[in-house]
């Protein structure tokens, strides 16, 4: 019995892939975190890693780093990865297993990566501002108003918008754990989804262009002007000043291209040169 079902889960599946043959879906369950690519230098067991939260902005990363003179030169391989997990950074940015990665300025700090590792910060977004969304009214920061809401804020401590500044806030105000009903979400995101779909009153996050177009900016209320924006840092354990250029050239061509009012708003640290380029290296 077993044998036929199985056969039938084949059938359909194959007849499946006939008909969506053009389309690439996500398998259900299975995550995936990372992508890589070969360089021209075969023989070359160097891997270049590169460590972000955002998967689109790594993907995009990638493309331009495997067609990049100096990378091809220098390493084989070159890895991307992506993840939210305060662990995740803990893993590859306090080991120094990644070679650039885009990061708080304050997780830095605390594992002394830039001392230990060599972490050099070559560039750096804007600073942003923290606000309380709500779908009907404009928030309140005081204690009469929040107590008793239900609010959306990220399940990672590191996060200055969506945890560090509303968790301040609360404690500020007086406000303790059982006072307000904290929901916990992976992503900001899954935090508009929360307060799109009334499971919460109010959200903790930053004010993205896109989300006039399903919230109102009369109904945010800032609560901090002042978040230092995420930071690049490169792995600087010899002076590849080559290296070092080419990465700043390659996010400030990404800085370019994209279509985030966030990501375009670049500040490279300490631009190198014309000089500093290797003589044949494309100028971007």
């Amino acid at each position: 019995m077993w044998s036929s079902t199985l056969l039938l889960v084949l059938v359909f599946w194959i007849l499946g892939r006939l008909d969506n043959e053009a389309q690439i879906y996500d398998i259900p369950n299975v995550i995936i975190d990372n992508k890589s690519c070969l360089t021209s230098s075969g023989n070359n067991e160097d891997e270049f890693l590169t460590f972000t939260s955002d998967r689109a902005l790594a993907e995009r990363l990638l493309t331009k780093l495997c067609t990049n003179d100096v990378i091809n030169r220098q390493f084989g391989r070159v890895k991307v990865r992506w993840s939210h997990s305060d662990e995740d950074v803990i893993q590859y940015v306090g080991k120094g297993i990644a070679d650039l990665a885009l990061v708080k300025e304050n997780l830095m700090h605390a594992f002394a990566t830039q001392r230990t590792h060599g972490y050099d910060n070559v560039a750096q977004y804007q600073d942003y501002a923290t606000y309380l969304f709500s779908l009907k009214e404009q928030p309140e920061l005081t204690k009469q108003y929040l107590w008793g809401k239900r609010i959306g804020l990220l399940d990672y401590p590191s996060s200055r918008s969506g945890h560090i500044v509303p968790k301040k806030m609360l404690n500020e105000l007086g406000i303790k754990d059982g006072d307000v009903e904290i929901v916990y979400a992976n992503s900001h995101s899954a935090l508009r989804e929360l307060l799109s779909s009334g499971r919460v009153d109010l959200i903790s996050s930053y004010w993205h262009e896109r989300d006039s177009e399903r919230f109102s900016q009369n109904y945010i209320t800032e609560i901090d002007n002042n978040i230092s924006g995420s930071k690049w840092y490169l792995k600087m354990e010899t002076a590849n000043t080559d290296l070092r250029c080419a990465v700043q050239k390659t996010l400030q061509t990404l800085a370019k291209e994209t279509q985030s009012d966030y990501y375009k708003h670049l500040i490279l640290m300490k631009p190198c040169m014309p000089h500093d380029s290797p003589v044949n290296e494309e100028v971007m």
